[in-house]
């Protein structure tokens, strides 16, 4: 049976994608309050101390299942980041993949709101995978296309380096 791709995803793994080769455009706020995976509790990102990484997957695009244990290697090397997994899919079928998969990084849903989301962060044509850093509310550095563990470190090289201006607060 032949397994069916998400657009985005079939859109990023068609045609090769040079991930580093552009500086990401840096520092826009950008924020989020998204429920956990199981709908107990939602995460702020604002709130969250020190720098984080937030990476956009599916369980049906073949580059981001790729990247997740090399997502979970950054994490377990770098206790200073939180680590974001942010599923496009449905709650359901997220549950039963991270659990098959044993995934420990924390799940998010985005709901419909999910291409918007990308939008703000830089993703214009909502591909997967995408991943964001951002540093005290703004975006340091960012990736279209799942990032090898050069990339991450270069990515958090890049939000090291950014400036330590706290993001305007809106109400």
């Amino acid at each position: 049976m032949r397994r069916i791709l998400p657009r985005a995803c079939l859109a990023l793994c068609a045609a090769p994608l040079i991930a580093g080769a552009e500086p990401w455009p840096a520092g826009p706020a950008w924020d989020f309050s998204l429920p956990a995976l199981d709908g107990g509790r939602f995460v702020r990102l604002a709130a969250l101390p020190g720098p984080v990484l937030v990476n956009f997957w599916s369980r049906d695009c073949p580059p981001c299942v790729t990247e997740l244990p090399r997502l979970q290697r950054f994490a377990d090397a770098h206790p200073a980041w939180t680590v974001l997994l942010v599923s496009t899919d449905s709650p359901a079928a997220a549950t039963e993949f991270v659990q098959r998969q044993g995934v420990r990084l924390p799940v998010l849903r985005p709901g419909a709101n999910v291409a918007a989301l990308m939008r703000a962060a830089g993703n214009r044509g909502g591909a997967l995978p995408f991943t964001v850093a951002t540093r005290i509310g703004r975006i340091c550095a960012g990736q279209l296309g799942a990032p090898s563990g050069a990339d991450l470190q270069r990515i958090a090289r890049g939000c090291e380096a950014a400036p330590a201006k706290p993001a305007a607060t809106t109400r």
